[in-house]
This record gives structure tokens, C-alpha cells and sequence, in this order.
């Protein structure tokens, strides 16, 4: 029976509600390495990749800003990919949503030096076409912004 929840641990398909996003970006977005047909232009970006097209082999430094909520299943690779990208051009922006506790793993510390940090005042409630009623998710999600003009800020974003 289905509590009406977004269930992550079985898709990967769950959609960052376009108010969101435009809070956190300001509308900038110029490219989206995960997404589909329908959110990027319900978003209005016309460089896009979706899971058929692979944002993950595509050269994200010809952007940019970055606008990546990624298969949480494959966030590591998101994030290593954005991290590499920024490396090689500190102007692009890139902001990756992930898991709250993404922060906390080893793996994320080893990996990323220096970022802004977006905290929802409360729980984001993803878009799921397979589950129209679905809810928020039981643990929390954060912003990470790599580039540009990261100075370790934490900033709150009013849901």
C-alpha cells in the first residue's frame, strides 16, 4: 500500500518543482546534465541531457551555469563531475541538489573543498509523474553551489 510518499529507494524519476529552482539560481540555468524533454523546458533551458543521452559524458565547462539534480543513486558521480568542471573553470556556476546527509559522508569531504550551501526551510516536495499525490521525501535536501563566487556561505531558501 502506498503512503503517498516519494519513494527514492525505487526511482530515480522525482522532478525540483521549477519555484525552487529559479530561487536558488535566479532563472540562470543554461544547462542541465539530468533532466527530461518537459522539465527543461517547463525550466526554459535549451542544453539539456536526460538519462537516454547521458549528461555525464557531455562537457559541461561550455556552460555556464549548471543546474543538476541528479539520480540520487549516481550523485557521486554528479558531484565528482562538477567538482572536476569547476576545477577547470572557477566562472561556471553549479548547483547540485543532494540528500542532507550527503554533507556528513566521507566521500563528499574528500571530494569538495569549497561551496555555498542552500537549506530549504523544510522538506522539498519532489515532482513524481508516476505518483501525483506523493509527499515529501522523510529526509531533507540541500543545494550545494560550486564556482563562481563560493565563499562558504549558507543561505535559506523559503519553500
Amino acid at each position: 500500500m502506498s503512503n503517498g510518499a516519494v519513494n527514492f529507494h525505487k526511482n530515480d524519476e522525482y522532478y525540483t518543482p521549477l519555484s525552487i529552482v529559479s530561487k536558488i539560481t535566479g532563472g540562470e540555468i543554461d544547462y542541465d546534465p539530468a533532466t527530461t524533454n518537459e522539465k527543461a523546458k517547463e525550466f526554459g533551458v535549451n542544453n539539456f541531457d536526460t538519462i537516454e543521452t547521458d549528461g555525464l559524458t557531455t562537457d559541461w565547462s561550455l556552460y555556464r551555469s549548471i543546474w543538476v539534480n541528479p539520480p540520487f543513486s549516481m550523485k557521486k558521480e554528479f558531484i565528482k563531475r562538477a567538482v572536476e568542471t569547476v576545477k577547470v573553470n572557477n566562472d561556471i556556476k553549479i548547483w547540485v541538489l543532494v540528500p542532507i546527509e550527503t554533507l556528513t559522508t566521507k566521500w563528499f569531504n574528500e571530494t569538495v573543498d569549497l561551496y555555498n550551501l542552500f537549506i530549504p526551510n523544510g522538506r522539498i516536495k519532489f515532482e513524481d509523474p508516476s505518483n501525483p499525490k506523493a509527499k515529501s521525501p522523510a529526509f531533507g535536501s540541500v543545494v550545494i553551489e560550486l564556482g563562481g563566487t563560493v565563499n562558504g556561505s549558507i543561505k535559506e531558501v523559503q519553500l
